[in-house]
Parts: structure tokens; sequence; C-alpha cells
């Protein structure tokens, strides 16, 4: 009882929040910048300009700096100039230093939480039993959905956006109560910082209204006019919006930003609906979790599945009772229609968002369920307090355990792919990455054996990832590379060929159709050397399939044919020679040694 006593102290309930909420991350000090974090900082040319880059920031879409990357090669226009203008800030300061990166997003959730804490108990349930906002950050805390938001750098918009929007709550219920001008500039000022940081922060225009009608008892309609304000200031955003980058949405033909481009218009709303029930799920059993859920990871569903009837019935089912419950101001209600609100924009179904899903899109969201399950816990605690706190301390414990291993994992590209092919077996990014990673390992690898192991773990997931999707040249690429580092040159030059088809103005690709070519020269050379003359056609005929301007290799082909007494192809392969090289000299004698 004393116990209980010490910690029912809303200083020391804070204290302990905030000391879980730096341990549980603590480890991601050390980890290494990973996936998106180039978007953000390694590798835009904006942020690099520190303070100097900011104007452009402001006057572009979010993605414009990334090396000059037209931002509509993605799905849907972005801008978040205040998030890149924080990054500019830091690298102006402190340049390309991961871990400062990693402290700055693990101080900013410690202050979310230390904010999320106060609005919880002193404002929405002040007339709720003491323990609730305590028990709800705490789950908050550990739940290891957020994981991606703390341990990858570029996530630090959602941080610094739901930082923004409790700052606002706080001041417009301040004004609500006080009709306090200073209170009502503050809340809309932060609320329009937060649209400048995630487009989705407009939720919050339903949230705010929500809060005041559940907690503190306005009408309807009272509620709504309050809330007015925050509609005007986000019609001056998109006033803003439209301004510097319009509102255009370009479609694309790369299912890495498309996910649901090859699938029909009922095969999409099906599978939407179904991810949304996934979300759900994965508040609640967070395991596995991936980085990544693009294409195939989550495979299409029809409209008669199962898996879609299911879905939308729960789905339904949900709003229903939070409609039948709502005018009883019911806990359950407003934690249902918070849910839905905030995470309504990123599920696909207003406009394709570039992702099927996204573990960072539930940080808002999550809040919904940490409510409802510490409300049911002090519900459950009434009657059976021993089975209540030991279930409590379970939840507690074991997702503490997965935040702090899953933050381990984000150490870098290498431990997070490797980690995420267990967990997403069939997505079409992770097995691309797991063999790029494969293949850069095998190249700085001077052990010979262990190099050709990584090469055939490139080529493994390679392979996977081409029978998932055959169109993407740079997974053609990758695997080449792999190929060739297992010296199958004729799989290598094969799929080069497919990469270079696929993407005719990608250097890379030229570059690798020529030097396959001079290699399957040589190679054919050595044959001829040794007296292998069908090995040495082949390789001379591949050498020139790479490169059709390989002289050389047109020269030899039609020797060696003059040689198998086949004058026809020997003809044809030394009037290419002629073409390409006119002055190009032709002695027959040169192969009468073979």
């Amino acid at each position: 009882m004393f116990t209980e006593k010490i910690i029912s102290n809303k200083q020391v309930q804070l204290l302990i929040l905030l000391f879980i909420a730096l341990a549980l991350n603590i480890n991601t000090l050390f980890n290494e910048y990973a996936v998106d974090d180039a978007i953000v900082l390694t590798d835009n040319t904006f942020v690099e300009k520190g303070l100097k880059g900011i104007p452009e920031i402001f006057s572009q879409d979010y993605l414009k700096g990334l090396n000059g990357l037209d931002a509509k090669e993605l799905s849907g226009g972005r801008y978040r100039p205040l998030g890149l203008s924080i990054f500019a800030l830091e690298h102006q300061f402190f340049g390309e230093n991961p871990m400062v990166s990693h402290l700055i997003n693990i101080l900013l959730f410690v202050l979310l939480i230390a904010l999320l804490y106060k609005l919880l108990h002193h404002y929405v349930f002040r007339n709720q039993d003491n323990n609730l906002a305590f028990i709800t950050c705490l789950l908050f805390v550990v739940h290891p959905i957020h994981t991606e938001v703390i341990a990858n750098v570029k996530s630090r918009d959602e941080l610094i956006a739901f930082i923004l929007l409790i700052v606002s709550l706080i001041a417009l219920i301040k004004h609500s109560e006080k009709r306090t001008t200073g209170f009502l500039f503050i809340g809309l000022l932060c609320f329009f910082l937060a649209l400048l940081t995630k487009e989705s922060s407009v939720a919050f225009v339903g949230v705010f209204p929500l809060i005041l009608y559940f907690f503190y008892f306005h009408s309807i309609k009272k509620s709504l006019l309050l809330a007015i304000p925050l509609l005007l200031v986000f019609i001056a955003y998109l006033t803003l919006r439209f301004l510097v980058i319009g509102f255009s949405i370009s479609s694309s033909d790369n299912i890495l930003n498309m996910p649901f481009l090859f699938a029909t218009a009922s095969e999409a709303f099906a599978t939407k609906i179904f991810i949304l029930i996934k979300y759900i799920g994965l508040l609640m059993f967070p395991y596995p979790l991936s980085s990544d859920y693009s294409y195939n990871q989550i495979p299409y569903i029809e409209i008669y599945s199962f898996s879609f009837i299911l879905s939308l019935l729960t789905i339904l089912g949900l709003i229903a009772f939070a409609i039948y419950t709502f005018r009883k101001r019911s806990l359950f209600s407003f934690c249902i229609l918070y849910f839905f609100a905030t995470i309504f924009l990123v599920t696909n179904l207003v406009v394709d968002i570039g992702a099927p899903l996204a573990e960072r899109l539930l940080f808002q969201p999550s809040l919904a369920f940490c409510i409802l399950l510490a409300a049911l816990f002090i519900k459950v605690k009434i009657s059976f307090r021993l089975i209540a706190n030991a279930t409590l301390f379970s939840i507690l414990l074991l997702f503490s355990v997965k935040t702090i291993r899953r933050n381990a994992e984000w150490k870098n590209n290498e431990t997070l792919y490797f980690a995420d092919l267990t967990s997403a077996p069939n997505s079409l990014r992770i097995n691309s990455y797991a063999a790029e990673q494969y293949v850069v390992k095998a190249k700085f690898e001077p052990n010979a054996e262990l190099k050709n192991e990584y090469y055939k773990k490139a080529v493994f997931y390679g392979e996977r990832a081409l029978k998932i999707y055959s169109k993407d040249p740079f997974i053609s690429m990758n695997l080449g590379s792999a190929y060739f580092g297992l010296l199958d040159y004729y799989r290598s030059a094969d799929l080069w060929i497919q990469a270079y088809k696929l993407k005719p103005d990608e250097p890379e690709a030229k570059k690798a159709l020529d030097f396959s070519s001079t290699v399957l020269y040589k190679q054919g050379n050595s044959f001829l050397e040794k007296g292998n003359v069908d090995d040495a056609i082949k390789c001379f005929l591949k050498s020139t399939e790479l490169n059709s301007n390989n002289v050389e290799a047109w020269y030899n082909l039609g020797g060696i044919y003059f040689l198998k007494n086949d004058s026809i192809n020997g003809m044809k392969s030394w009037n290419i020679v002629k073409k390409l090289d006119p002055n190009h000299q032709f002695k027959k004698e040169e192969f009468l040694n073979y």
C-alpha cells in the first residue's frame, strides 16, 4: 500500500515515465543511419547546406533536395519544411553525426512523454482515475510499435508533430476554459507548425472537439464551433501548400512507390480494409515487426475473401459501437473515434501514400490502444487485483524487452534487413536490399570462402526478389553482380542485359554491359588459347550481345568461324568489323595455329 501511494504521486509518476523512456531507448545512441535517413540527412542537398538551405526547403517539395530527385516520381506531393529545417540546423552545428541524431530523437521522445502525461493527467483525465494517465503513458512508452519512430532518424517528424499537437491541445483547452487570446494564438500556431511537419496532423481538427465533448461535457455544436479556428488554419496551410507545390498527384510505375499498382479497384479496396485491421493487430500483438511491408509482403485480397469480410465487419462493428455509446460519453467510444480519426488519412483510402503499411504511422493512433488497455486494467483491478497487476507487469516486461531488441536491430541497414528477412520474407524491398547488402559485404571480404558464401546468399535473396517482381532494373543489376562474383558470367550477362532493357538511360547498366563484354572477350581468348573453340564461340557471341561495338570480339568470332570452315558466319562477323573499324587488319593466318 505504501509503495502504491508513493507511485501514485504525480511527480514520481513523471520521473518513472521519463526514466523508462530514456532507459529503453538509450541503446539507439550507438546506432548508425539506416533506411530512409539519407532522405533527410546524408543525401539531401538542401539539408547539407545547413542554415543556407532552409529557404530552399520552405520553397520546395519534401523530396526535391534528394540529389535533385523529382519528388513527383513518388506518389503524392509532400510539403514538410519544418522537419527538414530542423535537420538542416542539426547539420549546421553537428554535421553528419549518428549519435547526435539519435540523441535528439531520444530527448524529443522524453519531452513528448512529459507533455503527454501533462495533457492526460491535468486536462483529459482530470475526472478519471488518478492512475489512468500514468498507466496509459507507461504503455505508450514501452510499446514496441514505436521503435521505428525513435530508432529511425528520418521519423523524427512524427515526434515533432505529436509534440506540437499536444502543446496545441493544451493551449486550446485552456483557451476554451479562460477565453484567453494568448492561448488561442499558441494553440493555432503549434497546430500550423505541426501541419508543416506532417500533413496527417490535420486529424486533430477532429480530435480537439472530441476531447471537449467527451471530457469537458460541451455540446456537439459548441465543440465543433470551438474547432473552427483549427479548420481555418488548415485552410491557410492548404493555400500555402498549393502556392508552393500545388496539389497534383502523379502516378508512378514503380511498384515500391505504388503498392496497389497491379491491383484491381476491388482488390485495392479490400486490401486497404484488411491492412486497417492489421494495424489493430500490431497494436495488440506487436510481433513480428518489420521496417517494410511493401509488395508482396501483404498480398492483394478479393472483396469476397474471408479476410476482407471479417475485416469490414470488425470495422463496422467498432464504428457502430462508438456511435451507440457516443451520447454516454464512453471512454471506449472516444478511443475508437480517436483511432480512426488519426489513422484514416494514412490508410490509402483517401490517397495512396506510397506504402501499404508502416509502423511509424501508428505512433499517434496507438494512444487509443494504450488508453483502452489502461482503462481495462483499472477496471479489472477492482475485483482481481493480483491478476490485473501480474498481467500489466507481464505486458510491460515483454514490451520492454521487445523494444530494446528491436532498437538494436535498427543499428544499420545490414542488421535491419537481415532481421526483417524473417518477419517480412515476401517483401520485395527487403529481399532486394538484403541481396544488395550481401554483395557489398562480399566485395569487401578478404576471406575467399566467406566471400563466396556472401555471393551465394546474395543470389538466393536476389532470385527471390526477382521472382516477386522481375521489372526492377536495380534488382537485375545487383543480382548480376552476385552471379559475376560467383564467376557465372553468362547468367550475370543475361541479368545485366535485362536491366539495360528495363532502364536504357541508367549509366550503371550500360557500364555493366561493357564491362561484362570485355570479361567474356578475355575469357573467349583464354578458351581459344586452350583450343576450346566451341566455348570460345559462346564467349565471343555473348560478348558481342553485350556490346555490339566490341570490334575485337567480332574479329575473333569471325576468325573462328573461318577456322571451322563456316565462311558465311565468318564474313558476317568480319563485315561488322569493317563497319565498326574500316582500318582494321584482317589476318586469317592468326587463327590457323588454333
